[in-house]
């Protein structure tokens, strides 16, 4: 008898935990996103740290971003570029929702800068109540030059 309660809370949490979460960047594309929860509801990035290891890419370079809608909403996906330190971001693309969730991708060209601490974040836009939309975050570090791989550290000082 135990063990059928013990079941029904599992599958009671289990079911509670999805129906918070919601979209994030996926782990199969070319990003690396700093979590792998859908659930994100605190901008700009969760208040999580930036990775050690960000993805590299040329400035003014188009990519193509992917990520994954865990439970479908009306709405729209907003797609921000972030030159440093998740501050001053500014709308790259929006996509509006017309799929029923699963995988969504789109093209989006990177702005013409250098940087090593840029962020790309993927916000879902929740319509279902136009006056009080409900947000979703996911944010990914990149590091962008001129060229498409990553700079040569520096060499110490006095080795050749």
């Amino acid at each position: 008898m135990f063990n059928i309660y013990l079941s029904i809370l599992f599958i009671i949490f289990s079911l509670s935990q999805s129906l918070y979460a919601h979209s994030r960047w996926t782990l199969n594309g070319n990003l690396t996103p700093r979590s792998t929860s859908a659930g994100i509801k605190t901008g700009p990035c969760g208040g999580l740290p930036r990775l050690a290891i960000s993805k590299y890419f040329q400035s003014g370079s188009t990519i193509t971003v992917q990520w994954e809608e865990v439970i479908d909403h009306p709405g729209r996906f907003e797609i921000y570029f972030s030159p440093a330190n998740d501050v001053n971001f500014v709308l790259l693309k929006t996509v509006i929702d017309v799929q029923n969730g699963g995988l969504n991708s789109v093209n989006i060209t990177l702005p013409n800068v250098t940087c090593t601490a840029c962020t790309l974040q993927l916000i879902q836009v929740m319509t279902e109540d136009p006056a009080n939309p409900t947000l979703y975050y996911s944010c990914a570090d990149i590091q962008m030059s001129g060229t498409a791989t990553a700079p040569n550290p520096p060499t110490p000082k006095g080795c050749k």
